[in-house]
């Protein structure tokens, strides 16, 4: 008989066994009966006894049960945010082909116009950045799951049923969406923000959706169930899922501003006061732990758990660490390796001015100064020099004599007429697909890059026309760098994972500068070299960077976003160094000759003399030994051949020892007067034959004996 909990009802529960017969080791099934003669079987006992614990006060687990049953989903998002998010999505929602009823209703009001893909997103002014952060990941969730909301839209009828909403059809869709992702919950305002829900329009869209909830609930349950989705996020295409499972494993990269700090004191701070361990290898990094980045010499790299941590340090609030992913990084440190003392940067594309400040802080030593391009507006002109004298440039120098940026686009400027001073290298960064971003949100907070980014990221399908689109933007930079004659390097950098966008473009410009070199014969074009940063691969990482060994490319994975870097350096520079060596080492050479000549000049000639008189006295000698040879089958004794060397030598070095003056007539012939070598030679042969003579005779009287011996 089984054990019941305490009863919760005033029903009285009779338990009794059946009296079927079972197998031994089988399970009998236990049966309940109650007052009314109803049967449970053991699934029922098991609910009763869980709702029997839920509902008791003193039992162990009701907490936790009541907790998880009534748990409320909090809300991070205020009206005012949802009005930001709605028209963000507004300007990038994709066009509904697919449903006409929603369509229709879209373009009721619409005059016939030509279709604009993109909408400019109206400048926004938030209260602070957290605001921001949240209005941007708000209206990037809402275009990623667009889909979805429309779906439960048209299912339910929802613009049928509330007819003065189908102009707020933004809204309607970034409301809904942080009511399902909530389980459709009414909405508190966080606890950090202070703010009445006083916007009516707001506030009647929300009543609206509560009313219609049990539907759009079932809805989206159905959904799921077609779909066999187990939550929200399994709706969404593969390609999307993937890029959200990669994002939030990322992790925590941050530089070192050495304008304000150096690396030594950075690391101090975290090993003593945060009681973290510096580690090695990024496969290490964990809670407690951080390493050094082993290409950039000036990044930490921390878990991705502590995110929230180290945005809220004081180390980044005081303008001491900056957050910024690896790739951007990887781009800065490149050019920072082609620098000299005062050689200056022209960068293409100036963005949100994150890089600027990253290359000030790398340059900072070289007194180098920056051009940049593309700050678009005045407003943004300013906020770019706000951020500029915040991040400590004013220290150096002057901030109009550090950084100078222009409004004009860069490749609708005539860099001839620009006063540009000592442009050394070429950062050629434009706007490309971000296609290799695994987390665009913080790269587009982090960077200050256009909110419509996030359009490329909502949409599973590859947008062919877009991508053909960034590559001719990018040919057209890479044309306008390499057509600037100051420059001795450009670095080519983007985002993509396309080799449309990343090798193609590169080739292109080389094969172009190929052909107006053969037309101009000039031998001013660029050639492909490898960055300057270690290639090699640190402990615990098995990433090839190094791609048909010229172009650096990190691939995009949990570690980091991915990047391409392609370094053009002229052709001419290698040449005039080359030639440079070249005529050091003659001149140094020539100089050497013409001491030693000039030292050891009447010692060089009566050399010469004596080698004349050996080379006659040699071929002499050597028609003696000849002779030799064909009366004695031994060989010379050492006198002999230490005199054949000897002059063997003086032959050698009479043909090579050069002349650098007029050779001197020869003397005058003189009666033959033996030498001292030939002395010895004559001597050596006397020797010889009277040797060999004294050799036969001993061998014949030892033949003669040995006869006798054996006779």
């Amino acid at each position: 008989m089984s054990r019941f909990p305490p009863q919760t009802t005033s029903t009285s529960v009779t338990t009794f066994s059946n009296t079927t017969n079972y197998a031994i080791g089988d399970q009998q099934p236990t049966t309940v009966n109650d007052d009314a003669g109803k049967t449970f079987t053991e699934h029922d006992l098991k609910r009763m006894r869980e709702f029997g614990q839920l509902f008791n006060r003193d039992s162990s687990i009701n907490r936790a049960l009541l907790e998880e049953l009534f748990r409320k989903e909090p809300s991070e998002y205020t009206q005012t945010i949802y009005r930001y998010a709605s028209r963000i999505f507004h300007c990038l929602k994709a066009d509904l082909t697919d449903n006409p009823i929603l369509n229709v209703l879209a373009n009721e009001n619409k005059e016939q116009q030509p279709k604009k893909k993109i909408l400019d997103v109206p400048k926004i002014d938030y209260a602070n950045e957290k605001e921001k952060r949240r209005t941007l990941k708000l209206a990037f969730s809402v275009l990623r799951y667009q889909k979805v909301v429309e779906d439960l839209l048209d299912e339910t009828q929802f613009f049928a049923t509330f007819p003065d909403l189908r102009d707020e059809y933004s809204l309607v869709c970034t409301v809904l969406y942080d009511y399902l992702s909530r389980k459709f919950q009414v909405r508190d305002n966080p606890p950090d923000v202070n703010e009445p829900n006083n916007d009516v329009l707001i506030t009647q869209t929300e009543n609206s959706i509560l009313q219609l909830k049990t539907h759009l609930a079932a809805a989206l349950a159905r959904n799921r169930i077609k779909a066999q989705a187990l939550s929200i996020e399994e709706l969404l295409p593969e390609s999307l899922r993937e890029v959200q499972q990669h994002g939030a494993e990322l992790p925590v990269y941050s530089w070192v501003n050495l304008l304000k700090t150096d690396i030594k004191t950075i690391l101090q701070i975290f090993e003593n006061e945060e009681q973290m361990t510096r580690v090695y290898s990024i496969n290490d990094v964990q809670r407690k732990t951080f390493m050094v980045d082993f290409h950039c010499p000036n990044l930490l790299i921390f878990h991705y758990s502590q995110k929230q941590r180290i945005s809220n340090h004081r180390l980044v609030k005081n303008g001491l660490l900056y957050l910024q992913d690896k790739s951007s990084c990887i781009a800065a440190t490149t050019v920072a390796k082609l620098l000299t003392k005062k050689d200056n940067i022209l960068v293409a594309y100036v963005s949100g001015g994150l890089l600027i400040q990253l290359l000030i802080s790398l340059t900072n030593e070289l007194e180098s100064k920056i051009y940049a391009f593309g700050a678009r507006t005045d407003e943004n002109m300013r906020d770019l020099q706000d951020k500029m004298k915040q991040f400590g440039v004013e220290k150096r120098m002057d901030i109009l004599e550090c950084v100078k940026i222009f409004k004009e686009r860069f490749i609708d400027v005539n860099l001839d007429e620009v006063n540009l001073e000592n442009i050394k290298v070429i950062l050629c960064n434009p706007p490309c697909s971000r296609s290799a971003l695994i987390q665009p949100l913080d790269f587009l907070y982090n960077e200050g890059e256009d909110v419509s980014l996030l359009k490329n990221f909502s949409q599973p399908v590859e947008d062919k026309a877009y991508i053909k689109e960034c590559m001719q933007r990018e040919t057209a930079y890479m044309r306008q760098a390499v057509k600037y004659s100051s420059a001795k390097a450009v670095v080519y950098v983007t985002y993509s994972k396309y080799v449309k966008e990343n090798d193609d473009v590169v080739n292109v410009t080389i094969s172009e500068q190929a052909d107006i070199r053969q037309q101009k014969k000039d031998g001013n074009n660029y050639k492909i070299a490898l960055p300057l940063i270690p290639i090699q691969i640190s402990m615990g990482e098995h990433t090839k960077i190094i791609r048909h060994e010229k172009f650096l490319q990190f691939e995009a994975s949990q570690k980091m976003n991915g990047i391409f870097v392609a370094v053009l350096v002229r052709d001419y520079e290698k040449r005039r160094i080359k030639k440079k060596q070249v005529h050091g080492s003659d001149s140094e050479n020539n100089d050497e000759k013409e001491k030693r000549g000039t030292k050891h000049h009447g010692f060089q000639l009566e050399t010469e003399a004596r080698a004349k008189l050996r080379k006659a006295t040699a071929s002499q000698k050597s028609a003696q030994a000849a002779a030799m040879a064909t009366t004695t089958t031994r060989t010379p004794s050492n006198r002999r051949a230490k005199s054949n060397v000897t002059a063997t030598r003086d032959q050698i070095q009479t043909t090579s020892t050069p002349l650098e003056k007029p050779q001197p007539p020869p003397p005058p012939q003189q009666p033959k007067i033996p030498t001292l070598s030939e002395q010895l030679a004559s001597i050596g042969k006397i020797t010889s034959i009277e040797t060999m003579n004294e050799t036969k005779e001993q061998q014949q009287t030892k033949d003669a004996t040995a006869k006798d011996s054996k006779l």
